[in-house]
């Protein structure tokens, strides 16, 4: 009997506590933080330039969604633009971003940001502080997207319309990750890649950079997208490197191709080579690549950093009159004559980096201080000193998988 009614005591404070906790899961679940979609303005893209007026140190530019042009199915969409965008001053970012306020009736909305343009000007001026309010708010993406505008200025990038596709910040995004997939010539680089780099104090930065082809004042303009060819479009160039978050200069198309292949940043791209027997080229198209860099006892004291790549492709394109690809021997001379043209690429931006801007792009410091601890105590105050004066030894070794669907060209 007992027993029946500690039971029955228990089985009521058993239906107590679950009658508290799903009156405390009911009031937690609740839309605390709802935010109602046409209420906000969905920022897609920032740009930062300095302040041409000279009166403060920054002009920020917002490129935001209009969702009632962007709607799918929308008849008015074609009657007005997707995006639009605002513009202020300020000496610090989050200022100009507060005084658009004054501009718009929407919240800003940064979770959906894609993209960080920084204008050439601004850019040597220093990076890093630039990047500061979106590592630090929780409420802006750290792998948003950085890109350097040159020759022209992030605001103008903003405001230029794109025919492909109508929010002009995801075509710039979408192109650069192409360019990635497709070519290697330049890479993404996000927002959380430059911190971990500038907290690691032992490689130098290089991010991609973007530009203008055409009339850039036909770029804020709905003619723009009403033409087969467009007046003015966006446009990459290459890749831009910094010192100590201060952008420095460009390097050419070959020397970014370069850094990727150093870097491992070569997902895909096609090399050509000159044929061997006539005129002509054969074109290759890579389909991976791997990178090893290892850093060995040093040579008179400086140390010697080993470089292997072992790119793997197929032959795509001959224009070649005596090529006869479906001989295995001839597979292995294509092999070492590609390996010649990366070669070509490699040195060149090693020259460039390494000896005329002297930045170390490539984390040589950081490969050493991985590697050779002991080493690395011994050279790390004067790096600046060695780096420049840092043998290396490359070997590269392309495997050619096939020939595509047929064997011999049909060029004559």
């Amino acid at each position: 009997m007992t027993g029946s009614i500690r039971w029955a005591g228990n089985k009521k404070r058993i239906a107590a506590t679950l009658a508290i906790l799903l009156l405390i899961v009911s009031v937690l679940s609740g839309c605390w933080d709802l935010r109602y979609l046409d209420r906000l303005g969905v920022v897609m893209a920032v740009g930062v330039d300095s302040d041409p007026t000279g009166k403060q140190q920054l002009r920020v530019t917002m490129q935001t969604v209009l969702a009632q042009n962007a709607a799918a199915g929308n008849k008015l969409a074609s009657e007005g633009m997707a995006v639009t965008t605002f513009t202020e001053t300020g000496d610090t970012m989050f200022e100009a971003i507060r005084k658009m306020t004054r501009k718009t009736s929407r919240r800003l909305f940064f979770s959906h940001t894609r993209l960080l343009i920084i204008g050439e000007q601004a850019a040597r001026k220093g990076v890093f502080p630039l990047l500061d309010l979106i590592e630090r708010n929780p409420d802006i993406r750290g792998d948003i997207a950085v890109m350097i505008a040159r020759n022209t200025t992030a605001e103008q990038l903003l405001q230029t319309t794109t025919q492909i596709d109508a929010i002009p910040a995801n075509q710039m995004y979408d192109t650069l990750e192409i360019n990635e997939h497709a070519l290697g010539q330049e890479y993404l680089v996000r927002v959380q890649e430059i911190t971990r780099m500038a907290l690691q104090k032992k490689q130098q930065v290089a991010i991609p950079s973007i530009t203008l082809e055409g009339d850039e004042a036909a770029g804020n303009d709905e003619q723009n997208l009403k033409r087969i060819h467009p007046t003015v479009q966006p446009e990459l160039s290459t890749m831009a490197v910094l010192k100590e978050g201060h952008l420095k200069g460009f390097l050419t198309a070959k020397e970014s191709r370069g850094l990727s292949w150093m870097l491992g940043r070569v997902k895909s791209t096609v090399v050509k080579a000159a044929c061997p027997n006539s005129e002509g080229y054969f074109m290759v198209e890579i389909s991976g690549s791997k990178v090893n860099m290892s850093a060995v006892k040093p040579k008179d004291g400086i140390p010697v950093i080993q470089i292997g790549i072992k790119p793997e492709g197929s032959v795509k394109e001959v224009m070649c009159s005596d090529l006869p690809v479906d001989e295995e021997e001839m597979l292995k001379e294509i092999g070492k004559l590609i390996d010649q043209s990366i070669e070509g690429e490699i040195e060149a931006v090693i020259v460039k980096l390494q000896k005329k801007m002297q930045l170390d792009t490539f984390g040589w410091g950081r490969l050493i201080y991985m590697q050779k601890p002991a080493l690395w105590r011994r050279i790390d105050k004067e790096w600046d000193v060695v780096y420049p004066k840092v043998q290396h030894e490359l070997k590269i070794k392309t495997r050619i998988k096939d020939t595509g669907v047929r064997g011999n060209s049909i060029v004559k």
